[in-house]
């Protein structure tokens, strides 16, 4: 699958949104020496519920995103780009937060285990 395939599909997003929480969550966590059911009650959710963030079975109402969001201290910025030029601006390594010359960390959300995706081209019609 070439890349601009793979930005216009909604599992891409859908995944590149859940693994966002995953971190925010995480990193919310750590950085308050928080365990599982303090988080939750931080969070005024279940201890089942941090678990399924953790887990990336977070697919639930927009408002709450913004509830999670909100109690772990960030904003949520939402933005809508036009597709074409998205794709565009990406070939052009101008996307926000998109570094092609580094590989990207794939996580595993069962197991835990961290693989390496290497997005450098290797030619000119090299897929990413």
């Amino acid at each position: 699958m070439e890349r601009s395939e793979l930005l216009q599909s909604k599992e891409y997003w859908t995944e590149k949104i859940k693994l966002e929480l995953f971190q925010m969550v995480t990193d919310f966590k750590e950085a308050n020496n928080l365990t599982i059911e303090d988080l939750a009650r931080k969070l005024g959710v279940t201890k089942g519920y941090i678990s399924q963030i953790l887990n990336g079975n977070f697919d639930h109402k927009i408002s709450k995103l913004v509830d999670l969001s909100l109690a772990c201290d960030r904003i949520p910025v939402i933005r809508y780009e036009p597709m074409a030029q998205y794709i565009q601006d990406d070939e052009l390594d101008l996307c926000d937060g998109h570094y092609k010359d580094r590989p990207i960390i794939v996580l595993d959300l069962g197991t835990h285990q961290t693989s390496t995706i290497n997005t450098k081209k290797t030619s000119s019609d090299a897929i990413y």
